[in-house]
Parts: C-alpha cells; sequence; structure tokens
C-alpha cells in the first residue's frame, strides 16, 4: 500500500462531551481490545457534560468513538468500515448514537524504524517514536488498532479522512502518525526543528512558577508553558493541556487529571507569540 498516512484519531476541542456510564455491569464499560461486544450490548443512555458546537463525533473516551445516526447513515450508503467496527447502539437527549467497537487490529508496526520504551526487564512498555510497515495494511483500510495497544488508541487512514472532509462532518481532529512518504532524512530535520523549538522556548522563560502558583496565573488569564507542555483556560474556564507535537502544533486535551510530573515542574507565562 503505496505513499500510505495514517492518523490518529482524536475528536475535536469543539465535539459534545458525554458523561460516562455509572454502570459496571454493561459493557461499555469494559475493556474494548477488538473482541465481538454485539451478543452482550445493550443501548444504554449517555448523559450530556458539555453540549458545545459539534455533534457528528461526540467524545466519549479515548479508544470507544462515537457517531451520530446520520453519520452512520452515510457509512452504510458507501459501505464504510464494514469487517472494521462493530456499530453499538447508545442515545443521547432523544438521539441515536453509535460506538464504534474497532475490530480491525493490525500487525503492522515496524519495529527496526519505530523506537520502543521498555521495562527494566527488557518487555515492551510504550512507542517512544511509532513507525507503521504499510505492506502490512491491507489496501482500503479505513479505521484499525495495533496489536500492541488495542484498548488504547484508534488509527484512520487518509481514505477515512477524505471521506469524512467530502461529507463535512465535523467533530474530528487528525494527528498525523505517519507518512509514508516522509523520509527518514526528513523526519531527522523535523526531529531538529522541534529541539530548536523547545531550547528556543528554554531560553526565552522568564520567572518560574511552581504548578500551585500557575494555576492561579491561569484564573488569572495567563498561559503557561513548561518545555513540550501548555496550560489555558478557556472561556468557561476549564483548563486546557496542550503537548507541543514534532509538526511544532499543539495538541490540545481536556484532562481528568493532571500527569503527576508535570507537578512537579517549573512553568513560566507565555508571551503573546506562545499564547
Amino acid at each position: 500500500m503505496d505513499n500510505i498516512k495514517v492518523y490518529a484519531l482524536k475528536n475535536d476541542q469543539k465535539s459534545k462531551l458525554l458523561a460516562a456510564v455509572d454502570n459496571d455491569d454493561h459493557p461499555i464499560n469494559s475493556d474494548f481490545h477488538g473482541e465481538s461486544k454485539l451478543t452482550e450490548w445493550t443501548s444504554i443512555n449517555l448523559e450530556t457534560l458539555y453540549k458545545r458546537t459539534y455533534n457528528d463525533f461526540p467524545d466519549y473516551v479515548i479508544g470507544k468513538p462515537i457517531i451520530s445516526k446520520r453519520v452512520k447513515e452515510a457509512m452504510d450508503k458507501d459501505r464504510l468500515l464494514e469487517g472494521e467496527v462493530e456499530f453499538l447502539p447508545l442515545t443521547n437527549d432523544n438521539e441515536e448514537l453509535f460506538m464504534l467497537n474497532v475490530v480491525n487490529v493490525l500487525d503492522c508496526v515496524d519495529y527496526n524504524r519505530s523506537e520502543i520504551g521498555r521495562f527494566k526487564d527488557g518487555s515492551w512498555a510504550r512507542f517512544n517514536k511509532l513507525v507503521f510497515d504499510p505492506a502490512k495494511i491491507p489496501h482500503g483500510t479505513c479505521m484499525f488498532k495495533i496489536k500492541e495497544t488495542p484498548g488504547v488508541q484508534v488509527f484512520v487512514t487518509e481514505k477515512f479522512k477524505q471521506w469524512v472532509e467530502e461529507h463535512k462532518f465535523k467533530g474530528l481532529s487528525f494527528s498525523q502518525v505517519y507518512d509514508a512518504d516522509f523520509t527518514e532524512e526528513m523526519e531527522a530535520e523535523q526531529q531538529r526543528l522541534y529541539d530548536a523549538a523547545l531550547e528556543l522556548i528554554e531560553q526565552n522563560k522568564g520567572k518560574k512558577y511552581a504548578y500551585e502558583d500557575a494555576r492561579e496565573l491561569l484564573d488569572q488569564g495567563k498561559t503557561m508553558i513548561s518545555g513540550r507542555w501548555k496550560m489555558k483556560l478557556d472561556d468557561q474556564g476549564r483548563l486546557w493541556l496542550g503537548e507541543l507535537l514534532k509538526g511544532l502544533s499543539y495538541q490540545w486535551m481536556m484532562p481528568t487529571y493532571i500527569p503527576p510530573v508535570l507537578l512537579l515542574e517549573s512553568w513560566h507565562k507565555a508571551d503573546l507569540l506562545e499564547q
């Protein structure tokens, strides 16, 4: 499969946010590792946490994407995702929704070019850099998981991205994680620019603040930076945490908790160019 591009499937910041279900016995609260859920599934109602702007792809839990009824109807018409997902019915605010249970789990990581984080005993812990083997991603693939992290992340190809854009559906943010045309030389240059950007942040930082003081400054409308991390509040007072990606753009998330390591870091105020 030549010239393939792979994206991490993530929700847009403006996607409608749905609350977790307080029902430990329902399979929605089980692990989604690529196994079928159809025989045990019953429709369940989700509560709206924040309405926001986009409703086509509501935001629920990483690894458990949700689509609206109109997106499902378009997928059925175009026979998109056949054999790759199960459509599990949900309801929310008297609307029909569907959770996508991705059953297409591939063994397609290029271990020769990927960077592997390992535990002390040498076993696999994480991918510090993820590179795919395009020959192991079947032609026509739209959505898949990888065998190493099936319960954590969903990946999509350029074919799926183009389909969403052609139908003008809103609510997804496509973060590119692999491009078959991206050579090792281009990768090295990207890393150089990324390191230079982090160095510039380090050189330009002013007064240092502990995390607790940085949070108080957020309440005053300041944006705070610590290395590749950035914090800010939106106009509703909600905390957003951004991570600087290799492409020099920030990937924003609304965290349910702050990683402990960031509580120990020093922070500084962002200048006007860093806002």
